[in-house]
């Protein structure tokens, strides 16, 4: 008899939480707010390499990398075939703009590709896509030697290569003759 009437009063109970749960929910409105996510209005790059004024450099948010280029100035010597120029700038990123190939300057040596026609792919202005093209690289490394770059700035040498997670000594040997660093002085 007890477990009857405690069985009538829990169920009582549990129908009265309803009822009043589906009375709340036709009451009052839900209110959902979204804010915003705060954008900068300005992001600052760093130009360096075949332009005729490096530095920093201050742009609207949304530039291209085009944009930061018509702002530096491009020298006669600038290769911009191999830069992605319709690419969204972030803030604090680092372009370098390469020499092409041919132009020998004072002081230094032309070092010949390994194979006649090929052309070196400078690991400080190689987009991802194009650093998957050289022999052992592959979508994540490729992914971290431009993290990398990004974070220290341009590779100084091809030796510094090494300095990437995932590259032995023995692999930089192996690139050697296939990457250049342009750019730097």
């Amino acid at each position: 008899m007890q477990t009857l009437i405690l069985g009538f009063v829990v169920g009582l109970l549990v129908a009265l939480a309803l009822a009043l749960l589906r009375q709340e929910r036709g009451q009052g409105d839900l209110v959902l707010r979204v804010e915003p996510l705060e954008t900068p209005a300005d992001i600052t790059v760093h130009v360096d390499g075949a332009v005729a004024k490096p530095g920093l450099y201050t742009l609207p948010t949304g530039s291209r990398l085009a944009d930061a280029l018509d702002r530096a100035g491009l020298l006669p010597s600038a290769d911009t075939s191999r830069l992605p120029l319709a690419e969204r700038l972030r803030d604090g990123q680092s372009i370098v703009v390469p020499e092409r190939p041919s132009q020998v300057t004072e002081g230094t040596t032309a070092t010949a590709p390994a194979e006649p026609g090929s052309t070196l792919i400078d690991i400080n202005a190689a987009s991802a896509d194009e650093l998957e093209t050289l022999p052992g690289i592959g979508p994540a490394l490729a992914e971290r030697i431009v993290a990398y770059r990004t974070e220290h700035g341009p590779f100084r040498s091809v030796d510094e290569l090494a300095q990437v997670r995932g590259i032995s000594p023995r692999m930089v040997d192996e690139l050697r003759d296939l990457v250049t660093v342009g750019g730097v002085p």
